[in-house]
This record gives C-alpha cells, structure tokens and sequence, in this order.
C-alpha cells in the first residue's frame, strides 16, 4: 500500500467503499466508531500494528464546526494518518510514503524533500509543514538522523465566536489583576459578558469561563463576595472547544508562532520549561506578571497563553 492511496480519501465517510477498501488492503476488521455524544469524545482511531499504519476519524459535526448542540451527531470522516517506522509491537510501514520520503531520512534530507512548501514550515523538537490540503508532521529519532514517524491531519474548521465582543487592551488586564469583580475596573472590560450566571460560576468554581465569545477563561482567587481577578488564559481556536482569543496578545506573540520563533520573541531563560511528546509549556516571571505558555509539540504552534498575577505563581512541582 502507498500512503497515497489513504491521503486521497481524506474528507471521506468511514462508511464509504473507498474506505472499507482500505480496511481491506490493511486487513483489518477494526471499524471506528464514537462513545455516546454525552461524553463529548468526537475522534476515534484505528491502529494496524502489522502495518504500521493508525487511521483517524473525526465527526464530521465537530469537524466542520457546526453547531456545538450537533457535535457527536454526524457520521465519522477520514481525517488523519500515522505512518509509522515501527515501535513496541507496532511494525514498519513498508508502502511509499508521502512526498518521497524515507524513514531513513535525516531532518536535512526531509527538510530538502519538501522545499516546496518551505513557507510553511514550523519547527522545534520536529518538523511540520501545510502540503495540499493537509498538514504533515515529521517526528525524528537519533538525534534527527532517521523519521520515525509521519502524521498527516486534516484541520478541523475554526469553532465560530458566538456574539460581537470588543477585546480589552492587554495592559488594562493586566491592571485589573487583583480587583474585585464586582469593581468598574474589572467590569469595563467584559462589556456585559460577566452576567450573573458567570459570577455563580466564580463562586462555585474559581474561574469564569468565556471561551465561546473572548475565547478566554478568568482565573479567580478570594473568598466568596470578595473573588478577585488573579489570571487570563488566552486560548487559540479549537484549544478547549474555545472560539480563540484575537486581541491583542503579550510580548509580540502570535498563535501561529512554532516554539522556536517563541523562544527567540523572549529570549531570556524561562524559570521552567518541560516537553511531552504532545506538547511543551515555557514560565517566566516579569514585574507585571508571571506569563505560562503552552505549546503543541505536533503543530509547532502555541496553544494557550497564559497571564498571572505577579507572585502568585507556583509550579506544582514545588508542592
């Protein structure tokens, strides 16, 4: 089997004859399929230890960003591929794989593979471009001198804002750290977004969640009747089902960043930094705030930023 023939049916229901062709070329029974929609779980995989190969499906609801009230409800789609060179019980994927690429590639080599699509190229512990129609992601090994894996994923639609917001300066935010949020100065800056639903929410569970409109969650600290605003996170489109934060964001940072253009924006050492093979996060103290970045080892994109209040940060680690 090529990887081509399982590109090709990218956006394809599972239940499609091309589909099942490709079960059958993997000869596999597996089929995906979802848990039930209450428990919010929309993707499902299918992995062929013998050939090396892990298809993903996505609903096609969530996938498309319809209506959350929908999400679960759609028919699964082909939307992701792994291809891997072979790990624990997982064998080699011995067909031919995208652009030309070899498992015994070095970044170098891969990277010259795809010149073609250079510009689109984000970077860090691996290497990850946006080909046609697709994004694929380079996993490397032995110190970037052989592929050991290959991920190819359709992105899912941006999740749309509900409602017209208007997003408060950075620096008014930061200035509101330790109000209390029945204070005008905290007040000014949600417009009417802070109703009485959301304070309840403050109350019973230290945050207010605005993730459908600012797509972004408040950090509260304080005893009931006298919470005060202690932190933001700003999150990226689809991070926690959330609209995405489009203000401004600190220190010249953008969401479509890699780690490494990170790293460069602020260059001075964190005060932690830990990565997964998933993901990242960066800390560094200023004299306004603590600031913890969350970044995506697989996209080499920033997933969430987040704003502290100085000096009421501490690293779980610390405990």
């Amino acid at each position: 089997m090529r990887a081509y023939e399982v590109l090709q049916m990218f956006g394809a229901y599972a239940k499609d004859a091309g589909v099942e062709n490709l079960f059958s070329l993997l000869g596999t029974l597996r089929r995906p399929r979802l848990a039930d929609a209450e428990q919010r779980i929309f993707h499902d995989w299918v992995l062929v230890r013998r050939q090396g190969v892990e298809l993903g499906f996505a609903d096609s609801e969530y996938q498309l960003a319809e209506g959350r009230s929908r999400w679960g409800q759609g028919q699964l789609l082909l939307t992701q591929a792994y291809f891997y060179a072979g790990f624990n019980e997982v064998q080699s994927f011995a067909g031919e794989l995208p652009f030309g690429l070899s498992f015994a590639d070095s970044r170098s080599v891969a990277r010259t593979k795809l010149m073609a699509f250079e510009a689109t190229r984000h970077s860090y512990r691996n290497d990850t471009w946006d080909v046609d129609g697709y994004r694929l992601s380079v996993t490397y090994a032995n110190d970037s001198q052989r592929i050991e894996r290959i991920a190819c994923r359709v992105l899912a639609a941006p999740v749309p804002r509900e409602g017209t917001v208007v997003f408060p300066a950075l620096r008014m935010i930061v200035d509101a750290f330790g109000t209390e949020l029945r204070s005008s100065q905290f007040i000014a800056l949600w417009g009417n977004a802070i109703d009485d639903e959301r304070r309840r929410q403050a109350d019973e569970e230290r945050e207010i969640d605005l993730t459908r409109d600012f797509g972004a969650t408040l950090g509260i600290v304080g005893d009931r009747g006298t919470a005060l605003f202690r932190s933001i996170t700003l999150h990226r489109n689809r991070d926690m089902e959330s609209a995405g934060w489009s203000g401004e964001l600190p220190h010249g940072l953008d969401f479509e960043d890699s780690p490494d253009i990170l790293f460069s924006k602020i260059p001075s050492r964190p005060a932690q930094q830990s990565d997964s093979a998933l993901t990242g996060h960066a800390v560094w103290h200023f004299d306004a705030h603590t600031l913890h970045v969350l970044y995506s080892n697989l996209d080499n994109r920033l997933l969430r930023i987040k704003l502290i209040a100085p000096g009421t940060w501490k690293c779980v680690e610390d405990d």
